[in-house]
């Protein structure tokens, strides 16, 4: 399945305001709950999430999908969910979604079940996090790895705005190469079979400090228009085309 057929396309009124930007960038729900006004965009990032890992990669099986074809789970009621959109002459497209998963006092985040000998010193704070269901794409590797950038940069703004603290997340191997160039991170691990991703992985923890310089050195003061934002959609860039408002798929 090729990156245009599973990006989801829905009638949205998310560029009513800003017709002429391309990219809206921000959060989309936390905890489970959309924030108000984009429930359906909330809806369709659990479509772009199934179609990549079930159709598209396989890192999850059907049975992972609920009657309402969504692959929800019970960490995404702990979490806080970002999303990239686009001004498409087809519809508002879903090009990026993920996640931060927020430990709490008593139920471990999913590397520490996943991954138990990466943390000999015992449970992690309460305020660590995970990045989670990460996904970025689009037709052109350009725009998708700007895709994947923003989603960084909103989680970084997001980790500052609310005082969170060690950050994680569990990688294809093949992926860490590539996430160097994007942010700092640290194998914390070797990588195991996962039985629930189907697949290899690779614990990593992500180091906030300088993955923050790294940003900044990218496009000055983004993590800062992003804190100075939420939670309202930051728009970016330009839209190419003419966009036919009343389209959707």
């Amino acid at each position: 399945m090729s990156n245009h057929d599973v990006i989801p396309v829905l009638a949205s009124q998310v560029f009513a305001e800003h017709p002429t930007s391309r990219l809206a960038c921000g959060l989309l729900a936390v905890d489970g709950v959309p924030l108000p006004g984009l429930e359906d965009e909330y809806l369709a990032h659990f479509s772009l999430r199934r179609r990549v890992y079930v159709d598209q990669t396989g890192q999850l099986s059907e049975s992972d999908i609920l009657e309402d074809g969504t692959d929800r789970d019970p960490d995404d009621a702990r979490s806080a969910t970002f999303a990239v959109f686009e001004n498409h002459p087809d519809g508002v497209r879903v090009l990026g979604v993920s996640r931060l998963i927020v430990r709490g006092e008593d139920t471990p985040l999913p590397v520490e079940e996943f991954c138990p000998g990466s943390f000999p010193d015992g449970p992690l704070s309460p305020r660590s996090v995970e990045v989670s269901r990460m996904i970025a794409r689009h037709e052109t590797a350009v725009l998708q790895d700007l895709v994947q950038w923003h989603l960084f940069t909103l989680m970084l703004s997001y980790i500052a705005n609310h005082e969170l603290e060690r950050t994680f997340a569990i990688i294809e191997p093949w992926f860490e190469r590539h996430l160097n160039s994007i942010i700092s991170i640290e194998r914390i691990g070797e990588p195991l079979y996962v039985e629930h991703y189907l697949d290899y992985n690779l614990p990593i923890e992500i180091n906030i400090p300088a993955s923050a310089d790294l940003t900044n050195a990218r496009r000055a003061g983004s993590i800062d228009e992003y804190r100075a934002a939420e939670p309202a959609l930051t728009f970016l860039g330009r839209a190419p085309h003419t966009v036919h408002r009343g389209a959707a798929a």
